[in-house]
Parts: C-alpha cells; structure tokens; sequence
C-alpha cells in the first residue's frame, strides 16, 4: 500500500502539468536567508521528472527567491489538495538555476510580461498600472530542484495516513504517526 500511496503522488504531480486547474498546480515555496528569515511564496509547477524526483519553476532572475536559493539552496514545497485532503510537503534542493533565453522567447507574449518589467520585483511603486516592460530580453530564470525527502498527509476517517519517502532510504516510504 505504501509504494501506492508514492505512486500516486508522482501521478497527481504529472497531472498538474497537464490540467491547469490541478490543485498541485500552484504551490508554496519555502527559502531561507540567514538574514532575513524564513521566505513563502506562491509559484507555478513548470516541470516534474517522478524518475528523477525534479521539480521546475520558472521565475524573474532578480527576484528574492533566487538570491536566497544562491545563499542556501534548500527549499520545502507544500502542495495541498483541498477535495482529496491531501497534503504534500517535499524536501528539496536547488540543482540548477540557468538562465533560459531560447525559453522565454518560446512563451506566448502575455506570458513574457512575467518576466519582462523594468523594475526589480519587491521595488516600491506608486501605483499597479505604472509597470514598464522590456521584452527583447526578459529577467528568466529556470530552477530546478532535487526532492530529498517527501511527506504525504490524508485526512480521512477513520484513521489519517501519514508517510515519508527518502531519496536516502530509495523512496521506500515509512508509515508515520499522523
């Protein structure tokens, strides 16, 4: 039942890449910086290899999550699934973050606007609509992570079902104590 439960989260995580309304989809990203603190923030799955347990995000070249990943490349996702009551939290580390021009060209126009404003994002301005973009070059970035570790959560009645998987260990899992 273990390597079902496994198996399962690597298919709803394919699922997300297909189905935009996925609710693994969208995810929260978790990074650090010894000076600021702990970082959340709401980004897109771009790409997951469940052969390799690779995850990929696109993100701006300037933004914070890129600079405290530089610092300290660990990272934690939490994925949840509100009708299924599930909740994923996986263990990862930074692989590689490249810059991806031939990427970004590929993206349809409204999609470039992303990654293509003048100013650094987190910069003060006086108001929404005073945004100015550059699209000859864009600020993209790709990040890809190695999950280490992944936590599996259900609710459900009678009995919660909670289990680790470990890159360690070879994905084996480990029933948990919910």
């Amino acid at each position: 039942m273990i390597q079902d439960i496994f198996g399962d989260c690597k298919k709803q995580l394919r699922a997300a890449l297909k189905h935009k309304k996925h609710s693994f989809r969208f995810f929260t990203l978790a990074t650090s910086s010894s000076e600021r603190g702990t970082h959340l923030r709401t980004v897109v799955l771009r790409d997951f290899d469940p052969e390799q347990m690779q995850f990929t995000i696109f993100t701006d070249t300037r933004s914070k999550k890129v600079a405290d990943l530089n610092r300290i490349p660990n990272a934690q996702f939490l994925f949840y699934d509100g009708i299924r009551l599930i909740q994923l939290v996986v263990e990862a580390v930074m692989i590689s973050s490249t810059d991806e021009t031939y990427l970004y060209h590929s993206l349809p126009e409204p999609s470039k606007k992303d990654y293509a404003s003048e100013q650094t994002p987190g910069t003060p301005i006086d108001a929404s609509d005073q945004i100015s973009h550059d699209f000859s070059k864009g600020n993209f970035t790709k990040i890809v992570f190695q999950a280490e570790r992944l936590e599996y959560l259900r609710l459900k009645r009678p009995n919660h079902i909670r289990a680790e998987f470990r890159a360690s260990d070879h994905w084996k899992g480990q029933f948990l104590a919910p």
